[in-house]
C-alpha cells in the first residue's frame, strides 16, 4: 500500500511538472509577446545621396534615428546631402538605433587674397596658388598706382569664394598722360 501511495504521490508531482512546464512555455511564447510586444528589427534604408532632411524623414518613419558624425568638403554632389551611412543599406537593426552618416559641405571656400599694389605676374600666381583664377577685367589710369600693377579685384580681399572661382582684376595704366592743348597759328593768321 504503501508503494501504490508513494506511485500516487509521484504521479501527482509528475502532472503538476508537466502542467507547470506547459504553462510557462504556453506564457513565454503567446502570453509575453503579446503583453510586452518586441518589435521586429528594421531594415536599413539607402540615404546616400539624399539632403539631409530628407534622410531624416525617411529614417525618422522607420523610427530609427539620425547622427551627423562627419561633414566633408567634397566638389561632387550637392551640399548637404548624405556621401555616406553606417550602418550600410539592407542591415537589419532594432528600432530606436540610430544611423550615423557623412554630409557634404559642398565645395571648399578660399579668402581671395590681397592684390591691390602687386604686378599682374605676381598677382596671378598669388590667385594660382589659392586656387583661383585671374581675368583682367579693364585697365584704368591711376596716380596712385604705377602701369601694370592692380588697382582692385572684384570680389574684393577677404571674400570666401568656391576654389576654381575667377578673380576679375583692375590694372593700372599709370598716370593718365598730360596732354598740352597747342593753339593752331595758321588758323588765327587768316
Amino acid at each position: 500500500m504503501a508503494s501504490e501511495k508513494t506511485k500516487k504521490i509521484w504521479m501527482t508531482i509528475g502532472i503538476g511538472l508537466g502542467i507547470i512546464l506547459i504553462t510557462a512555455f504556453l506564457t513565454s511564447q503567446i502570453i509575453f509577446p503579446l503583453i510586452f510586444r518586441t518589435p521586429k528589427n528594421v531594415e536599413v534604408p539607402n540615404v546616400v545621396g539624399l539632403s539631409l532632411p530628407m534622410a531624416k524623414l525617411r529614417l525618422t518613419q522607420l523610427g530609427l534615428h539620425i547622427v551627423v558624425r562627419d561633414s566633408v568638403w567634397s566638389e561632387t554632389g550637392q551640399p548637404n546631402t548624405i556621401l555616406d551611412q553606417d550602418p550600410q543599406p539592407g542591415k537589419k537593426i532594432k528600432p530606436e538605433s540610430t544611423v550615423y552618416v557623412k554630409v557634404n559641405r559642398g565645395p571648399m571656400k578660399v579668402g581671395v587674397p590681397y592684390l591691390v599694389g602687386l604686378n599682374y605676374s605676381d598677382a596671378y600666381y598669388t590667385l594660382k596658388s589659392a586656387g583661383l583664377e585671374a581675368v583682367i577685367a579693364d585697365s584704368l589710369y591711376s596716380d596712385n598706382y604705377p602701369r601694370n600693377t592692380i588697382v582692385r579685384s572684384s570680389p574684393p580681399q577677404g571674400t570666401k569664394v568656391e576654389k576654381g572661382a575667377k578673380v576679375k582684376l583692375y590694372i593700372s595704366k599709370g598716370p593718365k598722360p598730360f596732354i598740352e592743348e597747342t593753339v593752331i597759328w595758321d588758323s588765327l593768321l587768316m
